[in-house]
């Protein structure tokens, strides 16, 4: 459990590590991008993006099943009551019929713009719905001739003050001609065009002047209809509300509004012209018969008027009335009956009709079967409902195919239902005709002529009974027509925000920062993936399982420690730092390492920088110190110490010199030094000889440290060799200059395997990023800027002639 948590503790530490090493060193990149960005997402919110605004309208539809239902008074106005559904009047809102006649009345297919106009820092088009002072109407749209992605320049000429009182006697519409490529138009006047026939009549909605030239374009209708529906969100808030919310998106509130309402307004006159048409196709039924009737009440009238003057017919016997009553019932009642079997034939023929739109439907006055009427009612308005989604949607869409199976499911239940139905008419008919037959049985004992008369008064009265069931379903039909109301209702007519919603500033805001911020940190990370050298401690221990024991900051002046041997700095610490990572504390008694080895991978990676800095600070903490040049090949230290024309290491292995012969000192106290000497190429085989024991055991007893500079491993195997003769193996490694690939193989390096006790110091660290000498060496590398805040606050004092302090030598 314990090293699942240290896992994880090292693995937030590495990203930590990684963002701070990376990214840090580079904030002022990051913070004049944040700049850019912001600056950029605030010019594309006030000089280029168009602000959107939303209109809102609602509107509630009189559905039965979600709780809205119509009085009962109402109802029997309604000669075919309708059942509508939230879900399909939404579609219906949203059909391309219905918006299609919004942009034919707004004549948003002729749109006017306001041009660019740097003046006023645009630099879009907008707009001119309420500032332009015309508008343009075409005659048919569909006809228009596209004018595409062209702007047509339209200019507008005014009447004077005089021209317009002697003119237009004080008419206030001052607007004269409209000019369009220097032909003049007069308003209110078809005029033919390149385009078409179009009329410019005065902008009834223009509440603000325009600020720029005016340009316009013409589209066909079915063009612009789409790009509007895709503004248009219609939806219910809820599945049990019959509320349906509107929204629309425009970059004028006032247009918005006006499409919004105008929608709504077609949308009620739609649902009241269908009732209309219902109520006319019903009376227009009830006239004809009304028609047919009057004629054979005028033609029974007119026969009993000619046999009572003939035959001289004037009352009747009290029997024979008795059975004249009798009889008259039962002739109402089969007439009745007859009617009905009459329209019972022409709803069969209705219902077997192949066509599922919703024609006229066929009256079921009389009818006194209320399932019947019922099941007829259901489909009318499935055949209804079935006509008002191919308005909207194609026979193959499957609202449309389900509602065409519901109606074919209702035709043969209707069809058995009539069919039943006629034959209990026909066999109540057969029963009223038998009973007829038994009245007129007896009515032969009446005398002829009372009996003949009898059947005319029979038939007058049952036609008068037929007369006036049609005169007062006339008047209740016309009735519901001129009461007719919208199946919706409108609850709030539209109304815009006054913020725009677009562009969101926020969200703009937000996706510049993350652009421009992305864009920094994917030229930091490739900046730094493709460096190939290391350049993080953190690589060197993730590389390789050597532990790293000191950093070394990089310095301008490489003989720093010698030259200012007094100076307190950060290199200075930093090699006290190393001085007690390898346990070395200044106190013979507690020495423990002695001999110390330095040596790189390759050359250039400052070991003899590191020698002589680390020899130097030694000296200083008071130790005796010898520093060894055994680099025979590139005796740098020598050079550095100045005595690289003296005898040393190679003359000692050829014989020609003693140990105390080629031992020099320097001008730091307790410092020695050892040059590598003028061998030739036989001297560096003399290596492997005991002499180089003879002379390490020498300086083992006369110094108390012994730092040998040696050549790097991997061209020559001389620290291969000086391996044995050492305590410890400083092994260096510098700042983008070491491979990364080379720090991978030294596991697995045989020479480096046989240094003694090897650890890594990481020298020549600089500070990273854009502005590097805002940096101290705390970012990435471990140590705190302690010291420069301490140098400058010694500049500080010396500015404001602070006493100075006595400086000791800190060891």
């Amino acid at each position: 459990m314990q090293t699942n948590i240290n896992s994880k503790s090292k693995s937030e530490k590495n990203i930590g590590s990684l963002i701070i090493n990376w990214y840090l060193p580079y904030w002022p990149l990051f913070l004049i991008l944040t700049v850019v960005g912001l600056a950029a997402a605030w010019a594309y919110i006030n000089f280029v993006a168009v602000k959107q605004y939303e209109s809102y309208a609602t509107v509630m539809v009189k559905d039965n099943k979600k709780g809205v239902d119509e009085s009962g008074a109402m109802e029997a106005l309604q000669v075919y009551p309708m059942q509508n559904i939230a879900e399909n009047e939404i579609e219906v809102l949203q059909s391309k019929t219905l918006m299609t006649d919004v942009v034919n009345q707004l004549h948003l297919y002729a749109p006017i713009y306001e041009g660019i106009d740097f003046s006023q820092w645009k630099f879009n088009e907008t707009s001119a719905y309420i500032s332009s002072p015309v508008s343009i109407v075409a005659r048919n749209p569909d006809e228009l001739t596209e004018t595409g992605d062209t702007d047509i320049a339209i200019a507008v000429n005014y009447y004077s003050p005089k021209e317009m009182q002697v003119a237009h006697n004080g008419y206030k519409d001052k607007v004269k001609e409209v000019v369009i490529e220097n032909k003049k138009y007069p308003l209110r006047e078809w005029c033919q065009t390149r385009w078409g026939v179009v009329k410019f009549m005065p902008n009834e909605r223009q509440t603000s002047k325009p600020v720029g030239p005016l340009f316009f374009n013409l589209n066909k209708t079915k063009d612009v209809v789409p790009g509007l529906l895709l503004n248009l969100l219609v939806v219910s808030p809820n599945k049990l509300s019959s509320t349906i919310d509107l929204t629309l998106r425009d970059e004028i509130p006032k247009r918005g509004e006006d499409i919004l309402n105008r929608l709504l307004t077609d949308y009620t006159q739609q649902s009241i012209d269908e009732k209309q048409d219902q109520a006319t196709n019903t009376l227009n039924f009830i006239e004809v018969r009304l028609g047919k009737v009057e004629r054979e009440l005028d033609s029974i009238e007119s026969v009993v008027q000619t046999f009572r003057t003939d035959k001289g017919v004037v009352d009747l016997g009290e029997q024979g009335k008795m059975y004249l009553d009798n009889v008259g019932d039962n002739d109402r009642k089969i007439a009745d009956l007859s009617m009905q079997i009459a329209a019972v034939d022409e709803m069969e023929n209705y219902v077997n009709q192949k066509s599922n739109t919703g024609d006229l439907i066929p009256s079921t006055l009389g009818i006194a079967d209320p399932i019947l009427s019922d099941l007829m009612s259901k489909l009318y308005s499935k055949r209804v409902e079935y006509e008002s989604l191919l308005k909207t949607t194609t026979v193959n869409n499957p609202a449309a195919t389900s509602a065409a199976k519901e109606i074919e499911a209702l035709r043969p239940l209707v069809l058995e239902k009539l069919r039943n139905y006629r034959i209990s008419l026909e066999a109540g008919k057969r029963n009223l005709a038998s009973t007829s037959n038994d009245y007129n049985s007896m009515l032969r004992t009446i005398p002829q002529k009372e009996r003949e008369l009898m059947a005319i008064s029979r038939e007058q009265a049952t036609k008068k009974g037929i007369y006036s069931f049609l005169l007062e379903k006339r008047e209740q039909t016309a009735l519901a027509s001129s009461s007719a109301t919208s199946d919706s209702k409108i609850i709030d007519f539209a109304n815009s925000s006054i913020l725009p919603v677009s562009p969101k500033k926020l969200l703009t805001y937000f996706m510049a920062l993350a652009l421009f911020g992305g864009l920094g940190v994917g030229f930091v990370s490739l900046k730094e993936m493709m460096n190939k050298r290391i350049l993080f401690r953190s690589e060197i221990e993730s590389l390789t399982s050597v532990p790293v024991i000191a950093e070394i900051s990089a310095t301008k002046d490489k003989e720093s420690l010698l030259k200012s041997t007094s100076r307190v700095s950060i290199v200075a610490e930093q090699f006290r730092h190393l001085r007690a990572s390898i346990g070395l504390f200044g106190r013979k008694k507690e020495i423990k390492i002695k001999r110390i080895l330095v040596t790189s991978s390759v050359a250039g990676e400052g070991k003899t920088y590191i020698s002589t800095s680390l020899a130097t600070s030694l000296a200083l903490a008071g130790n005796k110190v010898v520093l060894v040049d055994l680099d025979i090949r590139k005796p740098r230290t020598s050079a550095i110490m100045g005595i690289d024309q003296q005898a040393g290491v190679a003359e000692f292995l050829d014989g020609a010199k003693t140990p105390e012969e080629i031992i020099s000192t320097t001008e730091v106290k307790n410092l020695y030094v050892v040059s590598a000497g003028r061998g030739e190429e036989h001297s560096r085989e003399l290596i492997l000889s005991g002499r180089l024991d003879i002379l390490i055991d020498y300086l083992n007893d006369t110094f108390d440290y012994i730092v040998l500079d040696a050549s790097p491993i991997d061209p020559v195997s001389d620290s291969y060799t000086f391996s044995g003769f050492c305590d410890i193996t400083l092994f260096i490694i510098r700042h983008n200059r070491t491979p990364k690939t080379m720090v991978q193989i030294l596991d697995n390096n045989n020479k480096f395997k046989a240094l003694k006790n090897p650890r890594i110091v990481f020298n020549g660290i600089r500070s990273r990023g854009v502005m590097k000498k805002m940096y101290g060496y705390s970012y990435g590398y471990g140590y705190e800027n302690v010291y420069r805040d301490r140098e400058k606050r010694s500049k500080f004092q010396k500015i404001f002639h602070f006493p100075k302090k006595d400086k000791k030598i800190r060891v």
